[in-house]
């Protein structure tokens, strides 16, 4: 290998290693900052509340024995922000990306092979002298039907979503490939298709049932109406149910299933026809720092979770109501969807703030968590100098590719990053395209200083030690792009020879080089030309 092509070599690699090790603080700190952000949070920005919850009929809600209306609540819990539980969990278990699902039936897995689910079914049956007598199955599923071995005439499912399901109405698969739902059912050892759905139909479905994300970070919580129990059984200290069993809420069941599409839609689905019949509501979009887009994808939200709404007055679906957590984990978002898929009641996170007045003002949360909290103000500016250090390169990258990361992963990001200032802005919907990057500018523009500083130095250093003209160029434009990596990168690979005064311009000059670097004259030692005369015995 040429000595240039070695040099070269080195550069990328010690370049990469400084890029790594130097990330990886800088991770932590950045981390650190958001996450104390979100801790010092006040308690009643981090939880949402509707009461009445909207979806209850009138006739229950306004029973004159109600003392408590129905309410829906939605908690944020910051333990799974990183969302790294819900990473591992999405390939090992019930994820779109794993081979493995649990159901009410228990686990189920699906055999890339054979093109087929493996179901294990555990048969129970009691003796005469009350023992059980468990005998284990395993079943193999595919499109056509049950079988206890392998068999080719099940057919083959090529890119299966498992529906994770409340209910013993049997579990629904849909198949990606097929464009097909199908409804299987343990008891009867059957598999029921639904319609291919045409090439143009514009459903995508990504989840199927339980519609959730990211569990450790959101819970939501629903309650019925409750009444007043009677006088005689509070003298006897027995307690019922203070909840209309009228209103009970039926989990699972109903006449649909809830099918999440991957541009953030939610569609019913006939449990019966396994037919699309109509729209459900949609994922909302949170607040966040800067105005974001109307309509989001799944991708876009740290945390979500939807419950649909069954009573047990006549099993028919009344709606459902949609929590939300905003991709940089600061604002949550409640809304309850009728039953036609119409927003009937919504509510944002607030964080209470006391002016110097003693007067209280709500502040929408993802916005107060930077400025108003105790220590806010300290953080922000910390994480904001943390992000300044990073490449002004990576920065600009992050800025143009802000909605092309899955919001969990963007808190594990090390070189591009999605939940940045700059990227923050690059999600501004509002800005036009100039003004969006000028601010964009702004708001790295210490990295952009520091970058020039630090490259001027390389710059006067590489003219002092004689590094070419070209190579001198490119240790120039790289520190401005990656800055402080760059600039740790040039010096620990800059040469280490020392330095010798010319005899010809009075400038020092490297001894491993031909010529001066600075006049051009030849390396010319006087003292090492051997003398024309000796010395003989």
């Amino acid at each position: 290998m040429r000595a240039s092509a070695k040099h070269f070599v080195k550069v990328i690699t010690t370049g990469f290693v400084v890029l790594m090790l130097l990330s990886l603080p800088l991770f932590w700190l950045r981390y650190m900052c958001e996450q104390k952000l979100v801790e010092d949070m006040a308690s009643n920005a981090k939880e949402v509340r509707i009461e009445p919850s909207g979806l209850v009929p009138n006739e229950l809600e306004n029973d004159p024995n109600v003392v408590i209306h129905s309410f829906v609540n939605a908690g944020f819990r910051n333990e799974g922000i990183l969302g790294v539980k819900d990473y591992f969990r999405s390939r090992f278990r019930g994820g779109h990306i794993s081979n493995i699902y649990f159901s009410d039936w228990g686990l189920i897995y699906f055999d890339k092979s054979t093109g087929q689910l493996k179901y294990p079914y555990l048969f129970e049956q009691r003796k005469t002298d009350n023992s059980l007598n468990r005998k284990e199955f395993k079943f193999y599923i595919g499109p056509e039907g049950f079988s206890e071995t392998p068999d080719k005439k099940l057919g083959r499912f090529i890119s299966p979503i498992i529906g994770a399901s409340r209910s013993h109405q049997g579990i629904i698969v849909y198949d990606k490939k097929l464009r097909q739902f199908f409804r299987i059912d343990s008891g009867d050892r059957t598999v029921i298709k639904g319609p291919q759905l045409p090439k143009d139909d514009f459903h995508r479905p990504v989840e199927i049932g339980i519609l959730r994300k990211n569990p450790d970070v959101i819970n939501l919580n629903w309650n019925g109406p409750k009444i007043e129990p009677p006088e005689k059984n509070i003298e006897k200290g027995h307690y019922p149910s203070y909840q209309l069993e009228s209103t009970v809420r039926l989990i699972g069941q109903g006449q649909f299933f809830l099918v999440l599409d991957e541009t953030g839609r939610i569609d019913l689905v006939n449990r019966e026809t396994l037919e699309f019949t109509g729209i459900a509501g949609y994922l909302p979009s949170p607040d966040t720092l800067f105005p974001g887009k109307q309509r989001v994808t799944p991708k876009d939200l740290l945390a979500y979770d939807v419950m649909p709404l069954v009573l047990n007055t006549d099993h028919q679906y009344r709606g459902m109501f949609v929590a939300i957590v905003n991709r940089e984990g600061t604002g949550i978002a409640l809304y309850a969807f009728d039953k036609d898929g119409n927003i009937v009641k919504g509510n944002l996170s607030r964080c209470i703030y006391y002016t110097r007045r003693g007067s209280e003002e709500m502040i929408p949360s993802d916005k107060a968590v930077y400025f108003h909290i105790p220590w806010g103000p300290t953080l922000t500016i910390t994480k904001f100098l943390v992000e300044n250090l990073h490449p002004p390169i990576l920065s600009v990258v992050s800025y143009f590719t802000a909605d092309s990361f899955e919001a969990a992963s963007g808190h594990r990001a090390l070189f591009v990053l999605p939940n940045s200032f700059i990227a923050m802005k690059g999600r501004d919907v509002e800005a036009s395209f100039i003004n969006g990057l000028s601010f964009a500018f702004l708001l790295i523009l210490p990295s952009i200083i520091l970058s020039v500083f630090l490259a001027w130095r390389v710059g006067k250093d590489t003219a002092l030690i004689g590094i070419s003209g070209n190579e001198r160029l490119f240790w120039i434009l790289g520190t401005i792009a990656f800055g402080l990596f760059a600039y740790i990168t040039y010096r620990l690979i800059r040469p280490k020879s020392a330095l010798v005064t010319c005899q010809n311009c009075g400038k020092q000059r490297r001894p491993d080089m031909d010529k001066c670097h600075h006049c051009k004259s030849k390396w010319n030692i006087p003292e090492l030309i051997p003398p024309t005369w000796r010395v003989l015995d």
